[in-house]
């Protein structure tokens, strides 16, 4: 009985707590570290995750940083694929939430207490949470994730699986035989390995990781008594540890003297710490540009915040000014959004038409964008009717453009007569003046009315234009072109005088009328009698009608 009391009471092989200072000096940070490394892609992609020293930064911040949140998020997954609270809000209790899973079992932890034999919840009374903790706190939590995850985690299970070529339910047909990795796989034998990459003639071993020039030193790891701590995190720190290894290193061996295993070990070791020199500076290149590249990005949006970008939701209205008319602040406006209506759109439709059109220019069918001095949108409203759309002079901002009358526009927007359009008849393409060039101006009647010259309502040369016929409406649209009709052969008849209405009777009783042409832009119209050249001399000096009748009508 004595014999199994003194059994129980003795304990296990525990570690003393180690007195380090930083995370560097603590062998959990190269363990978990090395497990990111290896069965991990966080390192890398993660923005700002290269170096071990990243990682010790981020368990010395006491606050939520990217780094530790996707290094949590990452580690929650392999246990739990189907967790989605991996916010950094809600990470600590999700990783306290998992924890509580694998505490439930009789499987000895960080966390085992020898006195209540069970596992204790680390987060039990914590009320900020995992990363308002201590770095030991959080590096503690770090390892036990690792072990779980080395143990139970079905995707690093079978990685270490397939790499040491491990094969389950061997006598399954269905089970395909696996390969193990070539040595170049980042998931092979030689890769996943933790060894050192050798030891002194004091048996100091030296740690490599990565890369970078962080070099760990440890005495034997199977004492209770061994020590870690690290040597060199720069390459001139590592520099200076490669020197300080050939100083120590032992001489040259006499003639045929064979070198101890701990001489042997000590020159392997120089000379594997120099083969990682190359790849050493490398690796720092590559830190540099890409810490460049986050250097630059900060920048870009440091500036971002500091320049102001217009939008539709701010107050103050764009202006658009150009350099020949500049404008001050005080022409700016309070902008107020409303609905545009449709005849908005219309009036703008038809100013983009006559935008072009120049009064004097040979063909319309040629308009040309001009250069105006300053254009403003059809929302453009004036101080005094208080931003409102409608008021004002709805005509003043037609700078220099013609507007036809027909529209309700005012005298003072009327330049002169509009250049007449081209006829597009079979007529006009065969006549001389149909081409698009500059001919000398037509000849106008007496009220202003211009005379086609060209084309199919152009005057004949047997026709004469009149302003006006006796008893005909009178328009300043168009004119009267009228033709004189040829006398018969023998016809000695006296002619009787013209009636008021230009229409005569003839010596046999029948009524015959004078040429009257209907002349417009558009055709004419010809009637053709028996009246001689006299009958329509006379008419026409009974059908004018003085010019200044006219302009008084």
């Amino acid at each position: 009985m004595k014999t199994t009391a003194e059994n129980a009471d003795k304990k296990g092989h525990i570690c003393p707590p180690s007195n380090a200072t930083h995370p560097s000096d603590r062998w959990e940070s190269l363990f978990v570290y090395a497990f990111i490394c290896k069965f991990t892609q966080l390192r890398g992609k993660v923005e700002g995750f290269d170096t071990p020293s990243d990682f010790e930064e981020a368990l010395l911040l006491q606050e939520p940083n990217p780094i530790m949140s996707q290094i949590l998020s990452r580690f929650v997954l392999n246990l739990r694929p189907q967790t989605r609270n991996l916010s950094s809000d809600v990470i600590s209790s999700t990783v306290a939430g998992v924890l509580q899973d694998y505490f439930k079992s009789s499987e000895r932890t960080v966390f085992w207490d020898e006195e209540l034999k069970m596992n204790v919840d680390p987060f039990q009374g914590m009320e900020e949470g995992f990363f308002a903790a201590s770095w030991d706190f959080k590096l503690k939590v770090l390892r036990q994730l690792v072990e779980l995850q080395l143990c139970h985690s079905p995707e690093i299970k079978g990685i270490i699986d397939r790499a040491w070529g491990v094969i389950h339910n061997k006598h399954k047909k269905t089970e395909p035989a696996s390969v193990p990795p070539p040595p170049g796989d980042p998931h092979s034998q030689e890769k996943l390995q933790l060894i050192p990459i050798g030891q002194d003639k004091d048996r100091k071993r030296y740690w490599v990781v990565d890369d970078s020039p962080r070099l760990y030193m440890s005495t034997n790891p199977w004492k209770i008594t061994a020590t870690f701590q690290t040597v060199a995190s720069t390459r001139d720190e590592y520099m200076a540890m490669i020197d300080k290894i050939k100083e120590s290193a032992p001489p040259e061996a006499k003639e045929g003297e064979r070198r101890t295993k701990l001489e042997q070990a000590h020159l392997a070791l120089l000379k594997a710490m120099q083969d990682r020199v190359e790849a050493i500076e490398a690796e720092i290149a590559r830190i540099q540009r890409a810490r460049r590249k986050i250097e630059q990005r900060n920048l870009l949006l440091a500036q971002a915040e500091v320049r102001e970008t217009r939008t539709r939701r701010q107050t103050t209205r764009p202006d658009y000014a150009y350099m020949n008319d500049p404008i001050s602040e005080d022409d700016k406006d309070e902008y107020t959004f409303q609905e545009q209506e449709d005849d908005e759109y219309e009036d703008q439709a038809e100013y983009d038409d006559l935008s072009g059109y120049r009064p004097g220019e040979p063909s319309t069918s040629t308009r040309r964008a001009v250069t105006q001095p300053r254009r403003r949108s059809t929302r453009t409203s004036n101080a005094s009717n208080n931003g409102k759309r409608g008021g004002g002079d709805e005509w003043g901002e037609w700078r220099g453009e013609r507007r036809s009358t027909r529209l309700g526009a005012p005298s003072d927007t009327q330049f002169g007569d509009p250049q007449p359009k081209r006829a597009r008849t079979a007529e006009s393409t065969t006549s001389t003046g149909s081409v698009d060039v500059v001919t000398d101006p037509p000849p106008r009647t007496g009220s202003g009315l211009k005379i086609k010259i060209h084309g199919a309502a152009a005057v004949k040369p047997t026709e004469t234009a009149v302003e006006a016929v006796a008893g005909k409406k009178k328009s300043k649209f168009w004119y009267y072109a009228i033709e004189p009709v040829p006398a018969p052969h023998g016809s000695v008849a006296a002619r009787p005088p013209p009636s008021s209405d230009g229409i005569s009777a003839s010596s046999n009783g029948a009524v015959s009328s004078t040429t009257n042409g209907l002349k417009n832009g558009r055709g004419s119209e010809t009637s053709h009698t028996d009246a001689d050249v006299d009958m329509y001399e006379k008419s026409i000096e009974g059908s004018l009608s003085p010019t200044s009748s006219m302009d008084e009508s």
